[in-house]
């Protein structure tokens, strides 16, 4: 984790799914919305039925691109929160930290933390929520988060 963080307006958090990534580049606060990166179509489709899908025995999908276009929006950020939604294929944004990691190690750097929640089960407001719940949590870490002025304690 890095120690601080200098601007909160260079801030993104980015919510990997799969099949999607929903990216706040504007703030998080409860009147952000986030913008949407789709992964492509997959063109060599492997049928399964729809309970193995939702059990995670579908293909396991890989796409450069995808991961390539999200991190082409992160570029100019100093900080990044990453939020995934699991383990195993279901771990899209562990699997796009690798990526970046890989690719774009200067972004890589950027990335403070990665927070596993229900993705699937979350609103863009509930996910922001957490985003804002971790930074809230975090700040005294994050010295410069808040721009705080030190309380000066009077002994009278």
């Amino acid at each position: 984790m890095q120690s601080s963080v200098g601007n909160p307006e260079k801030l993104a958090v980015v919510a990997v799914m799969r099949d999607e990534a929903k990216v706040w580049r504007h703030g998080i606060g409860p009147e952000h919305l986030p913008e949407i990166v789709s992964a492509p179509v997959e063109v060599d489709h492997r049928h399964v039925r729809t309970g193995q899908n939702h059990h995670g025995h579908d293909t396991d999908h890989a796409y450069p691109e995808y991961f390539e276009a999200i991190a082409e929006m992160l570029r100019d950020y100093d900080v990044i929160l990453l939020i995934g939604h699991g383990e195993g294929k279901a771990a899209a944004a562990k699997n796009f930290q690798e990526f970046l990691s890989k690719k774009h190690p200067s972004t890589a750097a950027k990335v403070l933390d990665i927070l596993t929640v229900n993705l699937n089960a979350m609103s863009d407001h509930q996910i922001t929520m957490n985003a804002r719940q971790w930074f809230e949590k975090n700040f005294r870490k994050l010295a410069t988060w808040h721009d705080r002025q030190p309380k000066k304690w009077f002994v009278g």
